[in-house]
């Protein structure tokens, strides 16, 4: 089996308090008895009970391959920023040494998700397209190992649905963003439920 790249990095969360304000005004009992009480009940309640989730945001720094951002693109409830093909690429392609083998190999291990052996003819294909400033060509010939960095902003209700759908992917990547993301985020609970643990 092909060894596979994912990294995960929460960055920050935001609107739990705000979410769980929202929750208590339901029965007017406060923010308090919404996170104690309602909130570990509604939790794992899909289908519109648990909206309360949409409020509560998570900035994650995911750097993963092309094929596996197409994957994350089916999941409209979020916002995306990421590294730049088109405005930093090619600049970066340039500052290689084309004639180290160990500049180019440096480079490309940093930059694509697997080892192959014709990974210096790709560089120097993708350095070629780079040279004559041919932005359609280089993209073209990208493949889809090559690993993107980008910020993506989820709410816990975005998370809890890729959660469901992709727990047991056949893509390793899913099962490990899962596993990535659980250990980092502040309020599990609230996801747990989905991969078999207690939800509240």
């Amino acid at each position: 089996m092909t060894d596979h790249y994912m990294n995960v990095n929460v960055m920050k969360e935001a609107g739990y308090w705000e979410a769980m304000f929202g929750l208590g005004l339901n029965k007017k009992k406060g923010a308090t008895h919404a996170a104690n009480v309602v909130a570990p009940k509604l939790c794992k309640m899909d289908g519109g009970h648990n909206k309360f989730l949409e409020e509560m945001l998570v900035w994650l720094e995911v750097r993963a391959p092309r094929y596996w951002w197409q994957e994350a693109d089916t999941y409209r409830l979020a916002s995306k920023q990421s590294e730049s093909t088109m405005h930093t690429l090619i600049d970066e392609l340039l500052a290689v040494d084309e004639n180290s083998v160990d500049d180019i190999i440096e480079y490309m291990g940093a930059n694509f998700e697997s080892s192959v052996d014709s990974q210096i003819d790709l560089f120097h294909v993708l350095h070629d397209y780079s040279t004559d400033k041919d932005l359609v060509g280089l993209k073209a010939n990208l493949p889809e190992g090559f690993l993107q960095t980008r910020m993506w902003m989820v709410s816990y209700k975005t998370l809890r649905n890729i959660f469901q759908q992709r727990k047991n992917h056949r893509l390793p990547h899913w099962p490990d963003f899962i596993h990535q993301v659980m250990v980092q985020i502040e309020y599990p609970e609230f996801l747990g439920d989905i991969l078999g643990m207690t939800c509240g």
